[in-house]
């Protein structure tokens, strides 16, 4: 028995299932992100400046934002629990900081951005500003959130004994 163990590798049901979803994730994300791009490129949203003339449909890129931040999300947690167990949410780990960094700084990402961006685009047209300042603080937002949410799940104890 000992020699067999030797010889072949044992995997866990819970390693394999954790290797299978995190395999899963990483091709979502991955497929997500071409699609973003390529959505881009068809909405002609550019270079997000504003002399581009926005429309009320270039708002539709804003849902594609969200559900990459949770392919993401769900992509880091995977690969974490290959190796080790995660904490629930109400432990204070990983997953609750990655809530957390999803709601508020989003939040506050997303006020920061239509507040500042509105401003300047105030000047330039008010429609522009809009859209311009949800695109640029959705991205800003979920980029923050993302590594304040990693930040503060892993200091909150995802790795306490």
């Amino acid at each position: 028995m000992k020699q067999h163990e030797e010889i072949n590798l044992h995997i866990s049901k819970r390693s394999f299932y954790s290797i299978l979803i995190f395999v899963t994730s990483l091709i979502l994300t991955i497929g997500m992100f071409y699609i973003i791009i390529d959505s881009w490129k068809f909405l002609e949203l550019g270079d997000l400046n504003i002399e581009n003339n926005y429309q009320l449909y270039s708002l539709m890129i804003i849902p594609l934002f969200l559900i990459q931040y949770i392919f993401i999300n769900l992509t880091i947690c995977s690969f974490i629990s290959i190796f080790k167990k995660l904490k629930s949410y109400e432990e204070n780990g990983l997953i609750a900081g990655l809530i957390f960094g999803l709601i508020w700084v989003l939040f506050v990402g997303l006020i920061v951005g239509l507040i500042w961006v509105l401003f300047v685009g105030l000047i330039a047209g008010l429609i522009a500003g809009l859209i311009e300042g949800l695109i640029a603080g959705l991205i800003a937002g979920l980029i923050a959130g993302l590594i304040a949410g990693l930040i503060a799940g892993l200091l909150l104890g995802e790795f306490e004994k």
